[in-house]
């Protein structure tokens, strides 16, 4: 690559940025067509938290359900909630942050590649057998930190490898990568910054060829991510210590916090197998081509990093008690890149065949979406559109009840607590004491959980028997119907209007 000029150095990357565009805007346009997911994998905590850094700006700690704090470092949020402000609480405003960080995973995906085959078939294979998996697809317009995670862990390889190679601004590109890693999703960037110590020895490089040590680079990278620690610390003391060192790794590793789901440390070590096995069969057939392709690699093949980088990640994530494939999306492009060059390209058509191989997958993942996806999702977002509307024709405060965990809230672009559960009178006088003046009118946006308001005048909690601090009943507008109550579904929605007594 050092010994190309400069012209064509620049041509690679513009039209690896063009090819890496337009499949993303395929992924994207398939990926909405199916039934949407934001209700999944904690995506409402994320959204909730953006809408929260919009609604109330908290930068620094923005709440999500029951009005708790982010477990995690807010870049997602920080760089959603301009485009949120700008374009409105709507589904794809979340997405977009994402889908940019897809697209400059895809184009680093390419280089990537680059580092190891010459041949442009080969290149493109790569980032087609990445989008052509399920953790791959998944990844692309994940409302989560982890898109930002995968950008950081792809980019940053690229930088290691660069820097073997004498490219001079790769550096930066490696500062850049940890940062941004960090500031994702904390110390799940340690493979990375774990690699980028070790990769000379990994690759048994001679020493006397070693580039310089990246232990500044590291330590300007971290800046940004413990200023952040300190300003949680001053916002709300102990934070740090009880949340994101107590909780996030200790309560993982230990069994007692509460991803751990009550394994206790003995269970997590016996567990950690289970890791391997289920990341191998969520990135089929793409595992299997990565195993192959280990096989034709040279003694001193550079491409061991790529190995290397899998490998990091099992080892420190397989530690975790909360095992889910999902956090493996950052090896995924690693992976597509080794099996592209050292394996597909000894296939007849490596392009035409990868391009088969990623139709394929991506229709059988769409098949299983549309088939499994749930039935009240359009309905729930529909009335979130609907109601939205309404509401911003008239202003006023918004009592949201008997709603479940699901992006409802975010959508409608409120923060604060969702009474999804059954709740007093006390805690309805407090609210309509902060919130609502004697006389004046609010929403009622009201789900089929129980809890107060579902189902006016019958009030399920005790003392809640009657609207007796309310000016007449409520005034249902409008509602949505959807079946029976199922996980994350409150059963029906409806939103209506009701005024405080004087």
């Amino acid at each position: 690559m050092e010994g190309s000029g400069c012209g064509l150095f620049v041509s690679t990357w513009i039209r690896d940025a063009l090819f890496a565009l337009v499949l993303v805007s395929v992924a994207w346009a398939i990926r909405s067509s199916l039934p949407s997911d934001l209700w999944k994998r904690s995506q409402p905590l994320t959204l909730r938290a953006t809408v929260d850094v919009v609604v109330e700006d908290r930068w620094i700690l923005p709440h999500t359900v029951d009005d708790r704090p982010l477990a995690k470092p807010p870049l997602i949020n920080w760089l959603s909630a301009p485009l949120v402000e700008a374009f409105g609480f709507s589904p794809w405003s979340h997405r977009v942050v994402p889908a940019l960080a897809a697209w400059l995973t895809c184009l680093f995906t390419l280089q990537l590649a680059r580092m190891f085959h010459t041949n442009d078939a080969v290149v493109l294979s790569a980032a087609l057998l990445w989008v052509g998996t399920w953790l791959g697809f998944k990844s692309l317009l994940l409302v989560r930190p982890d898109p930002l995670l995968v950008l950081a862990g792809t980019s940053g390889l690229w930088a290691v490898v660069a820097r073997l190679r004498g490219v001079r601004w790769s550096s930066g590109v490696l500062a850049g990568a940890i940062g941004l890693g960090l500031l994702a999703k904390g110390l799940a960037v340690l493979p990375l910054i774990g690699l980028a110590g070790a990769a000379p020895r990994m690759a048994r490089i001679p020493r006397a060829d070693w580039p310089s040590p990246p232990w500044w680079i590291i330590g300007v990278a971290a800046v940004p991510y413990l200023v952040w620690v300190l300003a949680t610390e001053v916002i709300r003391p102990g934070f740090p210590a009880e949340v994101l060192f107590g909780e996030e790794i200790i309560g993982r590793m230990s069994g007692t916090g509460i991803e751990a789901a009550g394994r206790s440390p003995w269970q997590v070590v016996l567990g950690i197998w289970k890791l391997p096995v289920h990341f191998v069969l969520r990135t089929l057939p793409l595992s299997v081509f990565a195993l192959l392709a280990i096989r034709k690699m040279g003694r001193n093949d550079l491409a061991v990093l790529l190995v290397w980088f899998v490998v990091l990640h099992l080892v420190v994530f397989g530690f975790s008690a909360s095992r889910r494939a999902d956090w493996m999306m950052p090896a995924v492009p690693a992976m597509a890149v080794l099996a592209a060059c050292r394996w597909c390209c000894h296939w007849r058509a490596p392009l035409g065949t990868s391009l088969a191989i990623c139709a394929f997958v991506l229709s059988v993942v769409g098949w299983n979406e549309a088939r499994f996806g749930k039935r009240w999702i359009r309905p729930l977002e529909s009335f979130a559109q609907q109601a939205r509307s309404r509401i911003l024709d008239r202003p006023a405060p918004v009592l949201m009840v008997g709603n479940d965990r699901n992006h409802l809230m975010g959508l409608l672009g409120l923060s604060g607590v969702d009474h999804h559960e059954p709740t007093s009178k006390a805690v309805l006088e407090e609210w309509l004491d902060g919130e609502v003046p004697p006389g004046e009118g609010f929403w009622v946006v009201a789900g089929d959980r129980l809890a107060f308001g579902t189902q006016p005048p019958q009030m399920p909690s005790a003392g809640m028997d009657s609207w007796n601090l309310l000016e007449g009943p409520v005034d249902w507008i409008f509602s949505v119907e959807a079946g029976d109550v199922e996980y994350m579904w409150p059963g029906a929605l409806r939103l209506g209007w009701a005024q405080r007594r004087q």
